[in-house]
């Protein structure tokens, strides 16, 4: 009988001789240790170091300040491998027992919630798009960026540097992380197979909790929002697998066209519908580890031999172990609690009728022209970034073009901004002349003779002093 091979991997226990060292604002203050951690991870992990030092002898009140650098250090010989760099952000003395100094730090990481972007990329690289953002940031770097020639449309308004970072790790498929040089990594996730370090029964393993798919985490449908013209951009995206319908709700008024949220939603159903494992280890000391590494966990009574992505990893001194976190924590990080109060204080886009997808005629200068079949329109004009009648004209038809959508139109809810009401509206969905008359602020179901995937707008102005800066139908 022919022979099955099946490959595994055998891993080396290192020799450890653990030697450890932490400096704040240069002093040395490891002898002064009751309780350490020290996170690293990828963009998106909260990356908060804390410190309880002992100061019974008060040795350490008012030495340091806020923004001072904490380093920690370790590795198997003379301990100066760095294994975390941040800064002070918060000291608090504390009485117990004895006289302790309480210590909270936040990775290099943590400064990109602290820059803010407005910028514009137009059939931008990604990688390109990334080298761009570090910029804003004064001291970092981009030289482990590796080239992603993917191309796209984005805008960033107003939003966290991080947020831009976390973006175009979706987009890209890509992982990224600030080193500790304050230089950014990014890379194809699920690309960087670490064999030397490991999570081995009888070596390095402690404990092993929970790893396995989650499907907390699955998402079969997601819809994404964006905004133009003070109305809604919509796209969805399904699983057409699915046999259960779980929804994610993406809202980001950066995004501004059908594009830019079709690739958003893409991009997320794609990450959601299969989701990794996720669990922890706790493990003794390990070099070499990087975020967004593969590594190996071995665990007989687990049953499990087999490669997991790094996402996270904590040191803990003095006991000398770590935590390492595969695939996504479920926690939501301090780092992002102003995002989320800022983006529920920025909710305007509403849907009260569930549309899935959106046909969209507002941009950044008013009434998009592009979106006009010049031909088939008359006596119309676009004058400062609003639809109006041409001067002379008692009546006009703006006739849109054709927009291919993803699904047979069944109904329609249309939106506008107007100066006038002198308006009336029309839609086709067969890509025939035939229209249907439709009111604004309702649903309306397309005739069934009258449903298709060609869509176009017809608004016949009937008054010279109505004037739209911005028109939206929404559908599904």
């Amino acid at each position: 009988m022919p022979r099955r091979i099946k490959k595994t991997f055998i891993p080396v226990p290192p020799d450890r001789t653990t030697k450890w060292v932490v400096t704040i604002a240069g002093t040395d203050v490891s002898d002064f240790i009751l309780e350490g951690k020290f996170p690293w991870g990828l963009i998106g992990e909260e990356l908060i170091c804390e410190i309880e030092l002992e100061n019974s002898g008060e040795q350490f009140t008012n030495v340091f300040k806020e923004n001072d650098e904490i380093i920690f250090t370790m590795d198997f010989t003379n301990g100066t491998t760095v294994q975390f760099k941040g800064e002070i952000e918060e000291i608090k003395s504390r009485v117990g027992d004895i006289f302790t100094l309480g210590i909270r730090g936040a990775h290099f990481t943590s400064r990109t919630t602290d820059i803010m972007i407005t910028e514009k990329f137009v059939n931008a690289q990604i990688s390109d798009i990334r080298a761009s953002l570090m910029t804003n940031l004064s001291d970092y770097t981009s030289t482990n960026v590796e080239t992603n020639t993917d191309t796209i449309d984005i805008k960033f308004v107003n939003k966290p540097l991080l947020d831009c970072l976390i973006e175009l790790d979706i987009l890209g498929d890509e992982d990224s992380y600030i080193d500790h040089d304050k230089d950014l990594h990014s890379f194809k996730r699920n690309s960087k197979n670490n064999l030397v370090a490991h999570v081995t029964q009888d070596d390095s393993l402690i404990e092993l909790r929970g790893l396995g798919v989650d499907n907390a985490e699955k998402r079969t449908k997601v819809i994404a929002y964006g905004e133009a013209g003070g109305l809604p951009v919509i796209s969805t995206s399904e699983d057409a697998n699915a046999t259960r319908v779980k929804e994610r709700v993406i809202t980001d008024t950066s995004l501004v066209d059908e594009s830019q949220t079709q690739e958003v939603a893409d991009a997320e159903i794609e990450r959601l519908k299969n989701p990794d494992s996720q669990g922890s280890a706790s493990t003794l000391f390990m070099l070499t580890l990087k975020p967004g590494d593969r590594i190996y966990v071995i665990s007989n009574p687990h049953k499990i031999h087999d490669q997991f992505r790094v996402v996270k990893f904590v040191y803990h001194i003095p006991n000398e172990t770590m935590e390492i976190f595969f695939n996504k924590e479920r926690s939501i990080p301090k780092l992002f609690k102003d995002r989320i109060r800022k983006d529920q204080a920025q909710e305007t886009v509403v849907n009260p009728f569930k549309m899935t997808h959106s046909f969209n005629f507002g941009s950044e200068t008013g009434f998009s022209e592009n979106k006009i079949d010049g031909t088939a329109s008359n006596a119309i004009e676009v004058v400062d970034g609003k639809l109006k009648l041409v001067s002379g004209n008692e009546s006009g038809d703006m006739i849109s073009i054709e927009k291919d959508t993803l699904i047979s139109v069944n109904s329609v809810h249309l939106l506008s901004i107007s100066e006038g009401a002198a308006a009336n509206y029309f839609i086709n969905a067969d890509g025939t002349n035939e229209w249907q008359a439709i009111n604004l602020n309702t649903e309306t179901p397309i005739d069934a003779d009258k449903r298709g995937n060609q869509l176009r707008l017809r608004i016949e102005l009937i008054n010279a002093n109505t004037k739209i800066p911005s028109v939206a139908v929404l559908y599904k």
